[in-house]
């Protein structure tokens, strides 16, 4: 287990460095919301045209993504529920609080450990999660957020936003790639993705960092404890369950990429949109500080289960 935890180390050291930096001021929310416009537009778009164009779909296991993707809809359907009428959330609030249990910090963290700790199929199917996530979740969500705001949508607008956004374009491009069975293998668009794509993590992490430095004062109450335990625990435990009682997945090995990122922290898409829909973020940034380090034991005893 010692070892599992050097393994960890460096991504709970960059999210400290960060928040050390953010807390003594030397950067602050403007210069975190510019790294992450860096993350958004640049770095996480290289690396999922690199994961469409270089990956192998045929890999991917659709009864992992299914069951996965079931426990995302029964989790976030639990949290929306849950904050609108126990907590007394406003309704596009509590939409974003089922984004932030459904959605994981699977670009910017769980994807770099499992690198790290499992082979080709695992990070497969975590790839598969992230594009997923990026299509389905994330339309499915703006959908009833904008549902919520104007009343009635404009379907032509609402695609042409849809299809603007950086990480629809970069799954586009990348098919373009694939299916047109470009190779890009040793060329200098290929190094330029591999840059890119290795600042995701270490850029969005330190961002994390000082975002949770600035929202460290009275971290814990019964909204974000209730959130962590759900997105850590309760979350893996409802995928187990439907991957066990729909897909015969009774060993988790069989679903080792979809456990992992159960058991990640808190999706941080949410703050961007508790930005576009005049949301405050104070209570979300909290929920994912305390279940981005509380990750910590939930990969800890993953990683060990599932070597």
């Amino acid at each position: 287990m010692f070892h599992v935890f050097l393994g960890l180390t460096p991504f709970i050291g960059i999210t400290l460095i960060g928040y050390f930096l953010g807390y003594i001021k030397i950067f602050d929310l403007q210069k975190a919301r510019i790294f992450n416009l860096f993350s958004f537009y640049i770095a996480v778009p290289a690396l999922i045209i690199k994961l469409v164009a270089q990956s192998d779909v045929g890999e991917i296991d659709v009864s992992q993504i299914s069951s996965y993707f079931l426990m995302q809809l029964t989790s976030g359907i639990f949290a929306f529920l849950l904050t609108k009428n126990t907590f007394k959330r406003s309704i596009q609030e509590s939409i974003i609080w089922a984004l932030t249990v459904a959605l994981s910090n699977h670009v910017i963290l769980v994807l770099p450990i499992a690198e790290i700790f499992f082979a080709g199929s695992t990070i497969t199917q975590i790839s598969g999660i992230i594009l997923m996530d990026s299509v389905v979740l994330l339309s499915i969500v703006s959908f009833f957020l904008e549902l919520t705001v104007k009343k009635r949508i404009k379907l032509f607008q609402f695609l042409r936003n849809l299809i603007l956004n950086p990480m629809i374009l970069a799954i586009m491009i990348g098919l373009i790639i694939r299916i047109s069975k470009i190779n890009i293998d040793e060329t200098p668009f290929e190094y330029i993705l591999q840059r890119l794509a290795a600042c995701v993590m270490p850029v969005g992490l330190f961002a994390i960092g000082i975002i949770l430095s600035f929202y460290s004062k009275k971290v814990f109450n019964k909204l974000t404890i209730t959130i962590s335990i759900l997105k850590l625990i309760i979350s893996p435990l409802i995928l187990l369950i439907l991957g066990y009682t729909f897909f015969s997945l009774s060993n988790p090995i069989n679903f080792a990429g979809a456990l992992l990122v159960s058991v990640g922290p808190c999706g941080a898409t949410s703050i961007v949109m508790c930005s576009a829909y005049n949301v405050s973020p104070k209570n979300i940034i909290k929920a994912i500080f305390i279940s981005t380090f509380a990750s910590i034991f939930t990969f800890l005893f993953t990683i060990n289960l599932l070597n």
